[in-house]
């Protein structure tokens, strides 16, 4: 019989939710699976905080710059007078797909691909700090990101992803969202996983 850690779960929960996006289909399938794998990697970083904290700060110098979650990215991005409001909306969602206890003819609007994009962006965030590696839906849904939405991506030292990026770039003419363009990533990743 074959074991299954917490990290094997997370990681294919979210290389099945990257491939949902980029097929284009059934992103509330996919939101429900990187959240959580977004979750599983959250508790597991939280069980790990001293080692991680301290391979993070080696790698990034500034105590200041140190993320070792979503919520602490997020900060990165939203307002502080925002902060409490944003992840209440993301905790929203999230029990609104998993829960009908309190809420049982409840409603939501539906995800937009953006998103669904940064919900990604975060649990494939979470991953590679507590595994140190990326699959290769990982790697190119991160690349696909920097092309999508660039005013988020600091330019990386990592010159494999940047590298990608670049690639990713010259493959892609016009809207990055287009479901053509998913559908093309989607068909080349498919390829590459034979």
């Amino acid at each position: 019989m074959i074991m299954i850690t917490k990290t094997d779960a997370a990681e294919r929960q979210l290389n099945t939710a990257i491939r949902l996006f980029f097929e284009n289909r059934d992103h509330l399938s996919s939101y429900t699976l990187a959240i959580a794998s977004r979750e599983i990697t959250d508790d597991l970083i939280r069980s790990r905080y001293s080692e991680l904290y301290q391979r993070e700060l080696a790698r990034v110098g500034d105590p200041l710059n140190v993320r070792l979650s979503y919520r602490e990215h997020y900060r990165d991005f939203i307002k502080p007078e925002f902060y409490r409001d944003a992840l209440k909306l993301a905790r929203k969602r999230q029990n609104f797909l998993k829960h009908a206890d309190c809420d049982p003819d409840g409603e939501m609007e539906d995800l937009t691909a953006k998103e669904l994009a940064l919900t990604i962006l975060f649990a494939a965030s979470n991953f590679h700090l507590l595994a140190q590696r990326l699959t290769p839906e990982m790697a190119t849904f991160l690349a696909w990101f920097g092309v999508a939405e660039p005013q988020f991506v600091k330019s990386s030292a990592d010159n494999a992803m940047s590298k990608m990026i670049v690639q990713m770039r010259s493959n892609i003419s016009g809207d990055p969202y287009d479901s053509n363009t998913l559908e093309n990533i989607y068909s080349a990743l498919g390829a590459v996983l034979v």
